[in-house]
């Protein structure tokens, strides 16, 4: 439960930096909303995954960086995904429209993006713990080995 309350509270920071780049992004440019969170995202993916690594699974330990960045960025680009597609479901159940022709007010897209977020956190965390950071079995002890009972004296 402790890390699930760590895994938030990292995830609320990752989240506010998204969606301060998001809202930056859609307030100054002209850039379609899913292009203005896929750039978003990257900056809020790779705060989690420092911040996850060394504080929530203490996982420095587990594997190094090149391994663990890779399926840290793959699990969140799926949950990027269900993200993109939940958000798009609230963008209609929100503004009545299947096809909008120009951004929605940013109030209401990331109204839509929050509302996504809520479900996609389930996903993440999930990957996280048992996928990119799971701690390695314990070791065998030397006396269970195969090569340690063939060695062993009788």
């Amino acid at each position: 439960m402790l890390q699930l309350f760590k895994f938030c509270c990292v995830g609320a920071t990752s989240t506010v930096i998204s969606l301060s780049i998001f809202w930056v992004l859609l307030t100054f440019t002209s850039l379609p909303w899913y292009i203005s969170q896929t750039i978003a995202f990257c900056f809020g993916v790779t705060n989690g995954f420092f911040l996850n690594r060394i504080w929530t699974f203490q996982a420095k330990e587990h594997g190094r960086v090149r391994t663990q960045y890779p399926k840290f960025f793959i699990s969140n680009a799926i949950g990027l995904v269900l993200n993109l597609s939940i958000t798009k479901i609230f963008l209609i159940v929100f503004t009545g429209q299947l096809v909008l022709k120009q951004n929605a007010e940013p109030k209401i897209q990331i109204m839509a993006n929050l509302c996504a977020t809520f479900f996609v956190v389930i996903w993440n965390f999930t990957a996280a713990r048992f996928w990119t950071f799971k701690a390695p079995p314990p070791s065998e002890s030397v006396e269970n080995t195969p090569a340690a009972t063939i060695a062993s004296p009788k």
